[in-house]
């Protein structure tokens, strides 16, 4: 009886070790630089629900890998993927969208565009803000590893190196 009991719990160990899905990680790389190593159900994934984009760059963050890439109106877009096995299933397409910069009020297409080109991946926000003189400057938040900083920018898209002179009207 206890050689039956023990092979049962030598099977049902085995079923239960077999049962479990086995992950293939392949090396992502454009450059001998780069060395991340992206789980391979995110990119098929990413390919399978964005078939358009063809120019996108993988990076790991947070315990997350994310791809970036630009949409047509210019705009960066961010899917995040979880690197959690469990969420790496194919029945289990956990992820999200993110399209940055945040428009918090009306901003010409040429500032958002000039804003996007100088700032790059860094921009997360742009605010239309009245100066003192009723000059309108844009507040734009930037992102650096996790932190944020301010700078402003006048209605021909030049940055202002400080908002004392836009408050003065001198915005040149």
């Amino acid at each position: 009886m206890k050689k039956t009991i023990l092979v049962f719990m030598v099977l049902a160990a085995g079923y239960t070790l077999s049962a479990q899905a086995s992950y293939v990680y392949t090396l992502r790389s454009t450059s001998s630089e780069n060395t991340d190593i992206v789980a391979q159900p995110a990119p098929t994934s990413f390919q399978t629900n964005y078939p358009v984009v063809t120019l996108a760059t993988w990076e790991p963050m947070g315990g997350w890998w994310h791809s970036t890439y630009k949409v047509d109106n210019n705009r960066i877009t961010y899917v995040y993927y979880s690197t959690e096995p469990y969420y790496l299933i194919q029945n289990r397409d956990v992820n999200y969208k993110v399209a940055l910069p945040v428009i918090n009020s009306y901003v010409p297409e040429t500032v958002i565009e000039a804003a996007i080109s100088h700032y790059g991946a860094r921009l997360y926000s742009i605010t239309t803000i009245k100066t003192e003189n009723n000059e309108t400057v844009y507040q734009l938040c930037l992102m650096e590893n996790g932190n944020a900083s301010t700078v402003w920018m006048n209605p021909q898209s030049t940055e202002i190196t400080s908002l004392d002179k836009a408050r003065a009207g001198d915005m040149k």
